[in-house]
């Protein structure tokens, strides 16, 4: 994943992801899509379903245009049909000023039947996998599934529980986590630094403390998560 930076802070546009998750017999998998490498944004990376919030999309905030934006984005993207009503609010992710394209992007998530088919429109979108979260997180580790940061962190909330009734039950009674990394950057490794982290106002990543961090090294992400 290459970041473009910028010395100005540019304004986030309204963005919105759908986790989309179902239970087998192997366990809870959740869907990823893979974008073209003919793409300027994010080329070649495994992403969930989302894109930019529209005017169109309905609601009478940013949070309900943004679960009406994940519910078409997922139709777009993937053509699975769901209410956007049956999304549950995941968490939101505030892109660090730093970065020249940024988003802010709400993360939604909802299941889906074992057998629902997904279809892909191969321009922009070119395959989809279905992964258990924690065989994602192995195959990102090994260099053969690029994500990004996001991504990885909500791998890690979703291998937490193997039942999926159980997952959405749990993340139903949870307030939604709020991200605004801060980068930190030191040749082509990199830092981003999350609220609760020890060096999160001062950007010193040798302060003594508590850790809550990606750290990313050539592309591979590694997640340190807050107690």
């Amino acid at each position: 994943m290459v970041l473009e930076f910028s010395e100005e802070a540019s304004p986030a546009l309204p963005a919105a992801c759908a986790i989309v998750i179902r239970q087998t017999d192997k366990g809870l998998e959740t869907l990823l899509l893979k974008r073209s490498d003919e793409l300027k944004h994010m080329p070649g990376l495994w992403v969930f379903p989302g894109g930019k919030v529209e005017v169109s999309d309905e609601g009478d905030d940013e949070l309900e245009q943004a679960r009406y934006g994940a519910a078409r984005e997922l139709q777009e993207e993937a053509g699975l049909s769901l209410s956007a009503e049956t999304l549950l609010t995941f968490s939101h992710w505030l892109t660090p000023v730093v970065v020249k394209r940024r988003f802010s992007t709400w993360f939604f998530i909802a299941e889906v039947e074992s057998d629902d088919r997904v279809t892909v429109d191969g321009s922009e979108i070119v395959a989809h996998e279905w992964w258990r979260p924690m065989d994602a997180i192995r195959a990102h580790h090994e260099g053969q599934l690029p994500i990004t940061p996001p991504t990885l962190v909500s791998l890690h909330d979703l291998q937490a529980e193997d039942d999926s009734s159980l997952l959405l039950s749990q993340l139903a009674k949870r307030s939604s986590p709020r991200f605004f990394p801060r980068v930190v950057r030191d040749g082509d490794q990199m830092a981003f630094l999350y609220a609760g982290d020890a060096a999160y106002e001062s950007g010193d990543l040798s302060r003594q403390g508590a850790q809550h961090r990606t750290l990313g090294d050539r592309g591979i992400f590694r997640y340190v998560g807050a107690d």
